[in-house]
């Protein structure tokens, strides 16, 4: 039973710590957080956020996550860019965070979180960061 969207985020949180997202050697070289990153952070974190979640009896919602990847830093007659993505990092922590977050049910089955779609931002501190939109369902049945 999941009652809140705060609850929703940290058991995806918990589960993404165990996840092969952070186990993998091509993990990300920053931390998991919940809601906020340290400000000005040049890591590759990972930040959960809850949008929505319901009081159904399913209830349902969605939580994001996002990735940040540093900006690759070119040299450009003489100068120096940080505006361009880092493509081939931002592909390797999508693809673990993808297989991370694939189906996945509670060992009691009362809920589920699923991947309903992914999309790639830029953000204001030289970064891009792939924001994976992640459902949850769960059974909000009180247990007396």
């Amino acid at each position: 039973m999941i009652t809140t969207a705060l609850e929703a985020a940290g058991i995806l949180h918990q589960h993404l710590q165990g996840s092969v997202l952070f186990a993998n050697s091509k993990k990300p070289t920053g931390r998991l957080y919940l809601y906020q990153r340290l400000a000005n952070s040049r890591a590759e974190d990972v930040v959960i956020n809850s949008l929505t979640l319901n009081r159904a009896t399913i209830q349902e919602g969605v939580l994001n996550v996002n990735v940040y990847v540093p900006n690759l830093r070119l040299s450009f007659d003489g100068a120096f860019d940080e505006s361009q993505p880092d493509i081939n990092r931002l592909v390797e922590l999508a693809t673990l965070t993808n297989e991370a977050l694939k189906e996945t049910w509670s060992a009691a089955g009362d809920y589920v979180f699923e991947v309903q779609q992914d999309n790639l931002f830029r953000d204001e501190n030289n970064q891009h960061f792939i924001n994976f939109r992640v459902i949850v369902k769960a059974l909000n049945i009180p247990i007396h």
